[in-house]
């Protein structure tokens, strides 16, 4: 079993010797990926409003993106759509882009903690994810994580809060076990985190009043509560993987027929 105050108190020992380390990773993520971090949507959950989202785009005259249009000369309508559809896939493009590496260095964020822990804590770690042949499986498979998510919200709050929770060591498992498929990465957070997702819901709120103290500097006082978040939270999948007897990162990891029999 593991409670809270344990786990706070060893993230506590980690960042008295590692805080600012820390705190530099969880800002070059939060600056990279527009602040959308796993770590900071968990207040997101937490509250029913969600917010609304107005994305429109006037083309016609007398306003900022007719001005853009006029400015670079265009001036008749097969110009203008061509020059919204580059437009728009440009924009598309960062999209997805953004997602691929800020998908990427979310993991690494967490690869970072987990070796942390181990003594191995440095800043490079973040970048680990980038490597060759690494970096796309981990954004593939951290995508499929999102859309079940995103899925499963459609269907009303709730279940997409539990979809978050069932799912939510799957970033740390592909931290430590990159090559391991999305299924087998879903399936082990699923037994880490049955019957303890209102146990980590818990643990997630009870950051509530340090965010809530950190938005008052500014708005981004949550910054310099991140690392504290990060660094209870990988404690925690630490535990739960030492409870399954798993391998860490430093050891074999197990085989596709190993990995059966856990099931």
């Amino acid at each position: 079993m593991w409670t809270r105050r344990d786990l706070k108190a060893e993230a506590k020992e980690f960042l008295k010797r590692n805080y600012w380390k820390a705190f530099a990773v969880c800002l070059i993520v939060s600056l990279l990926t527009g602040g959308s971090g796993r770590s900071s949507r968990e207040t997101d959950y937490m509250s029913p409003d969600f917010g609304e989202y107005n994305f429109e785009i006037n083309f016609g005259p007398g306003n900022e993106f007719g001005t853009m249009i006029e400015g670079i000369g265009l001036d008749n309508p097969f110009q203008i759509a061509v020059g919204a559809t580059a437009f728009a896939l440009f924009i598309l493009f960062s999209i997805v882009v953004a997602i691929i590496i800020g998908n990427a260095l979310q993991v690494g964020e967490k690869r970072f903690f987990i070796r942390g822990f181990k003594g191995e804590a440095s800043v490079g770690t973040l970048f680990s994810t980038l490597r060759k042949g690494e970096w796309i499986p981990i954004a593939t498979k951290m995508f499929l994580m999102d859309l079940f998510i995103f899925l499963w919200g459609l269907l009303l709050i709730i279940p997409g809060i539990i979809k978050y929770y069932q799912y939510r060591m799957i970033p740390y498992i592909l931290a430590e076990d990159p090559e391991l498929t999305f299924t087998d990465a879903k399936e082990l957070s699923t037994m880490m985190t049955n019957g303890q997702k209102g146990e980590i819901f818990v643990l997630d709120l009870s950051f509530i009043g340090w965010y809530l103290l950190g938005s008052l500097f500014f708005g981004i006082g949550g910054i310099f509560v991140k690392p504290y978040h990060e660094a209870t939270v990988a404690k925690l999948y630490q535990h739960y993987r030492s409870g399954m007897g798993l391998p860490s990162e430093d050891e074999s990891v197990p085989e596709k027929n190993d990995m059966d029999q856990l099931y």
